[in-house]
């Protein structure tokens, strides 16, 4: 049908159902289209070898717009299927990945001024280290106070800063938004930020 060879068809008779079937499904009109065909074909009931002969005559007529479209339609809607068959359509695209169980994921931060300042202790050595943490500053409220044994571990999350008073620096691990941080020295008391740890004078 998309080379205009009805004289190929089972019988003329198939020729206006096909048509109209298809004109149906692109939500053309049917009657347009099954005027178009007997206007460049003759009546559809006449013989094999009028219908080719009027083909002939249609040949050097100006084609409608609407039959132009009904068969570029059809050669869309054939191309669509063809690559749909061929398994290299959208709905064979790549799916999206998702976590694997058991395989931890990693989340990139992105520093910003308003972003929480995570902050996660552990303890470490033999016995561990005193620990002591506030929000903000030495005035906010404590969040906890005690001796924080090896392999135990305290997680918090400021708005901006912890105040912190650690027995023993060597005895503690620290992480602020998941990255190690260092603290060196003795005991002390500590402002600890997004920018690292700063040891405040002893008071």
């Amino acid at each position: 049908m998309e080379d205009e060879q009805f004289d190929l068809l089972p019988d003329p008779s198939y020729v206006r159902g096909f048509l109209r079937a298809y004109s149906t499904y692109l939500e053309i009109d049917p009657q347009l289209v099954i005027d178009e065909y007997d206007s460049r074909f003759g009546d559809i009931g006449q013989s094999v070898e009028e219908a080719k002969r009027a083909r002939r005559r249609a040949e050097n007529r100006p084609r409608r717009r609407e039959a132009q479209l009904l068969w570029l339609a059809i050669g869309g809607v054939t191309g669509i299927a063809l690559l749909a068959w061929l398994g290299i359509g959208g709905e064979h695209g790549s799916a999206p990945s998702e976590p694997v169980p058991g395989v931890p994921t990693t989340t990139t931060r992105t520093s910003t001024a308003s972003q929480a300042v995570d902050i996660t202790f552990t303890g470490r050595g033999n016995r561990g280290s005193y620990l002591e943490v506030r929000n903000g500053s030495d005035a906010g409220a404590t969040l906890y106070s005690g001796v924080l044994v090896p392999g135990a571990t305290r997680a918090f999350s400021f708005p901006e800063a912890a105040w912190v008073r650690i027995g023993k620096p060597d005895a503690m691990s620290v992480t602020v938004n998941g990255e190690p941080l260092a603290i060196d020295g003795g005991t002390g008391t500590f402002l600890i930020t997004q920018a690292g740890a700063e040891r405040l004078p002893a008071g």
